[in-house]
């Protein structure tokens, strides 16, 4: 496994020298994961008529792209193979005939929505009557940078060379240094370039591209500029061996291959490569990181609630990794607002891409605001907000909005600002843990009363229990220990009954009829 990439999870680098063919399982699997978090976009699946055209067209895809993306084609038979390999190259010779026409024109095509746009018109008048060469470079840039910037392919077909290669420049003019410079590829053997360490990845990423190609090309002409694609990212890997390639850097070779064409967009690609992308392109992604992390402090100059949103989120920066490696390519859908922002990039500093998503998520301030702060929730609105960019007044207003925090904030001032954004993190920390502990005391506290109240409520009543037991058994001995007045009334009564019965009997008393009747009166409770 390549160290690549391989430091976030939000771009995961699969390594496919050393895979076997009983790997293609969990190869397939990466590519799912691959897929779900770097890639909107699903696996592309090509229908099954595609076969003999990739066949034909030797598109290279690798075995085990074939059998994670491609299982279902139909691979022809040996005698298959034998019968059809005279037509083939006839049929090829045609069709790559076709295919070139076809690109060509493509290239040519001009943009022509600018007959219903004034200031379009006057922009191209200025740019037709601008002599485009490096002694103009500092008008050239400027014009870059300006509303609508070079307009059409016409114009940057010229233009970007210039811009590209004049630090570099050791030739009058930018087409004797693109073709000096082509030498050193034009000797690289097809060998070489399937022997590369990244041959693999590259071939399944530009797989996978379909949605960055204008629907109006053929698909012959897409399975083509594909196979070329290939070839041009893997020449430049090889020149360079210090480069390490990332899945993202094939979205902006498209861009560069759909305007200037096959053979012209590789030194353009490569002096780009050096001047704006190096920091992508290190062996981990710990400078891409450093970079990205500074359109945290540069979103709390235009709008502080939307970074501390963010920030007590714990959403961290990774959400506009693919806009910075990418150049907003992978993003977007619209091709124009596409090449705009290359234009404008090109003429920038490489921080630019930073300070232009600085400025599109503080456009969305009400949005952000609104949904919760949380960090799933967040990320999967904010990594989405430039794919909602699709008109040309929008982005001309978010270049011009970037320029101005650019002139405000510019590079050197960034090491500052990223303290002064560490520091109040720091506070904002603090704030939310001593938050967290109000918040816990509190809950604390009303458990605790609830408990306690719970606890009282629970000793009263066992108070009144045990005062009811307790009362109970005073009177039940209080009733034992009472006398019984009954008891002892007839207890008298007959004793007294029992000794003047005995003294009459014994004594012999004559008046018995007046004693009995005075000891009746008393037992009736009478006077004598």
């Amino acid at each position: 496994m390549s160290s690549h990439a391989g430091k976030i999870d939000s771009v995961k680098f699969i390594d496919c020298d050393n895979v076997d063919d009983d790997d293609t399982d969990s190869l397939a699997s990466a590519l799912s994961d691959y897929n779900n978090v770097f890639y909107d976009a699903p696996s592309i699946e090509e229908p099954k008529t595609l076969a003999s055209s990739l066949e034909n067209s030797n598109f290279r895809t690798s075995n085990f792209c074939i059998d994670s993306i491609d299982k279902s084609l139909n691979e022809p038979t040996d005698d298959d193979s034998c019968n059809q390999e005279e037509d083939n190259e006839t049929f090829d010779f045609m069709n790559d005939k076709l295919t070139n026409k076809e690109f060509e024109e493509f290239l040519n095509d001009e943009d022509d929505d600018f007959e219903e746009n004034e200031e379009k018109r006057l922009k191209i008048k200025k740019l037709e009557s601008l002599d485009l060469n490096f002694d103009n470079y500092e008008e050239i840039r400027k014009q870059a940078i300006e509303k609508y910037g070079f307009v059409n392919k016409k114009f940057r077909q010229k233009a970007w060379p210039i811009l590209i290669l004049y630090k570099n420049r050791s030739m009058s003019s930018p087409n004797a240094l693109i073709d000096s410079s082509l030498k050193i590829y034009d000797q690289m053997s097809e060998s070489q370039i399937k022997n590369n360490k990244y041959y693999n990845q590259v071939t399944l990423d530009v797989v996978r591209t379909l949605k960055r190609f204008p629907p109006e090309i053929s698909d012959n002409l897409r399975h083509k500029l594909q196979n070329q694609l290939i070839d041009i990212i893997c020449k430049i890997l090889i020149k360079h061996e210090n480069l390490h390639y990332y899945q993202g850097y094939h979205d902006i070779c498209i861009t560069f291959l759909l305007v200037s064409g096959v053979s012209n967009c590789i030194p353009l690609i490569e002096h780009i490569t050096l001047t704006h992308l190096t920091s992508y392109m290190e062996s981990t992604m710990e400078g891409t990181l450093k970079l990205l992390l500074n359109i945290m402090p540069l979103i709390d100059t235009i709008d502080s609630q939307v970074s501390e949103h963010i920030q007590r989120a714990e959403l961290g920066v990774i959400f506009g990794l693919s806009w910075l490696i990418t150049w907003y390519s992978h993003v977007m859908d619209n091709l124009k607002i596409i090449l705009r922002l290359y234009d404008f990039f090109i003429a920038s500093h490489p921080l630019m891409p930073v300070y232009l998503g600085a400025v599109i998520v503080s456009n969305q301030a009400e949005m952000i605001l609104e949904i919760d702060c949380d960090m799933a929730s967040l990320h999967t609105v904010i990594t989405k907000i430039p794919s909602n960019i699709d008109s040309s007044e929008q982005i001309e207003n978010f270049i011009q909005s970037a320029l101005e925090l650019f002139e405000a904030y510019p590079p050197d001032d960034l090491e500052e600002l990223n303290e002064k954004w560490l520091k109040k993190c720091q506070l904002l920390q603090e704030e939310e843990e001593l938050k967290r502990k109000k918040e816990e005391e509190t809950y604390l506290r009303q458990r605790y009363k609830k408990d306690k109240n719970s606890n009282e409520q629970q000793a009263n009543k066992n108070n009144r229990i045990v005062k009811k037991k307790n009362f109970s058994l005073i009177r039940l001995r209080e009733n034992r220990l009472k006398p019984n007045k009954f008891l002892f009334g007839l207890t008298f009564t007959v004793g007294v009954a029992a000794v003047a019965m005995y003294a009459l009997n014994s004594n012999g008393i004559k008046d018995t009829p007046d004693l009995v009747s005075k000891f009746y009166q008393f037992l009736t409770l009478k006077d004598f």
